[in-house]
């Protein structure tokens, strides 16, 4: 992001504060939809997901949204159940 942003050590702050942010909502959204099964929008959760850790260069939380976005595809509750966990373990070292 450093070379993205021309070094803007503020506006590189407040875009990662506001992924921080975002990750946080959109993991608690997957949770309620593996809860109520609802595999379209987990999809579009992990599609989201995946797209704003690919902007900030976190690979190990796209890699894992595109991993749900499989599970949630298969039908995989147990799967998903396990991906989300992870992603929310991902969330505690921003």
């Amino acid at each position: 992001m450093n070379e993205q942003f021309g070094g803007d050590a503020d506006l590189i702050a407040e875009i990662y504060n506001e992924y921080v942010s975002s990750v946080t909502g959109k993991i608690a959204e997957a949770q309620t939809a593996l809860a109520e099964q609802n595999r379209t929008a987990l999809d579009r959760i992990a599609h989201t997901i995946k797209g704003n850790a690919l902007a900030v260069g976190d690979t190990d939380m796209a890699e894992t949204a595109i991993a749900l976005r499989k599970t949630a595809a298969l039908g995989d509750d147990a799967g998903s159940a396990e991906l989300i966990a992870r992603l929310d373990s991902f969330k505690a070292q921003l």
